[in-house]
């Protein structure tokens, strides 16, 4: 299974806009230096067999849907758990009357933090797919347990499921 996301094959999440990346597919987005993470995370990560923090799919474009979960323009499950471990809230409020309380927004200096942050932090792979993505996607997360993917992941991560819940209140207060 490692050899899917082979270490040799990830890319800097800077260079993210030269790749062309215009066809569906799964992603992997892996961590530089664990060291940099919080204690209880660095632990977690400690006992899997890899840095990869996250799998994903994009059933069309994986540039659109990298660009949406890394540089903001929608503020995704990935895009939140990260602002939530670098320690960002969302503006309090801002959930109030909405009808998902999961999706919460950082404001747009806070923004630029998380993808500065996984610029210099964060390596991405992928892997071309049409068929089966997410049955693909799934046995992936499964296989790999990234602390950030809370669906379908068998050891998803309590301390970061904490961090979200600590930006949802805050959002909704």
């Amino acid at each position: 299974m490692k050899e899917i996301f082979n270490d040799e094959n990830f890319k800097s999440l800077k260079n993210l806009e030269n790749c062309n990346l215009n066809f569906p597919g799964i992603y992997a987005i892996k961590i530089k230096d664990i060291s940099i993470l919080p204690k209880q995370l660095r632990e977690e990560i400690e006992n899997q067999d890899s840095t990869i923090i996250y799998v994903g799919k994009a059933s069309q474009s994986l540039k659109k849907r990298l660009d949406e979960e890394c540089r903001g323009k929608r503020h995704g499950t990935f895009f939140r758990g990260i602002g939530a471990l670098i320690n960002l809230k969302p503006p309090k409020g801002s959930l109030i009357g909405k009808s998902n309380s999961n999706n919460y927004k950082f404001n747009q200096s806070d923004s630029i933090k998380i993808i500065n942050w996984m610029n210099e932090n964060l390596l991405f792979n992928y892997l071309k797919a049409e068929k089966n993505i997410d049955y693909i996607e799934r046995d992936l997360i499964k296989h790999f347990q990234p602390i950030l993917n809370s669906t379908h992941n068998p050891k998803k991560s309590k301390y970061l499921a904490a961090l979200r819940k600590e930006c949802r209140n805050v959002a909704l207060k």
